[in-house]
């Protein structure tokens, strides 16, 4: 069963050039050590003083069977990656499976 990583963070207007440097920087470690695959998403908070930031990470198959060391490891090469920054923004990570429709059974 496939499975999804939604990762959420915000940056502040200001060093959002940074922010998405480094956010390439972690999609490239994670690809680059064969964990899996992201993109990148970014979303303008008009009335606020940040962007939010989202990484939508299909971890390898093989990651999947273990998923809460996979967050692990996806966590340490944030830690990595975002190091630049004086207060690295916090993640919150939500994870999603694939559900095959037909083979989905309703909530009681």
């Amino acid at each position: 069963m496939a499975m999804q990583l939604f990762v959420y963070y915000r940056i502040p207007k200001a060093d959002i050039a940074q922010g998405l440097a480094c956010a390439g920087e972690l999609i490239k470690a994670l690809e680059g050590e064969n964990l899996g695959t992201a993109k990148l998403y970014q979303r303008e908070e008009a009335d606020k003083p940040y962007f939010t930031l989202m990484e939508v990470i299909e971890p390898a198959p093989v990651q999947s069977k273990q998923i809460a060391d996979f967050c692990e490891k996806v966590q340490e090469l944030a830690k990595r990656s975002f190091s630049t920054f004086e207060n690295p923004p916090a993640r919150h990570t939500e994870i999603f499976s694939e559900v095959i429709v037909g083979a989905a059974k309703p909530c009681a």
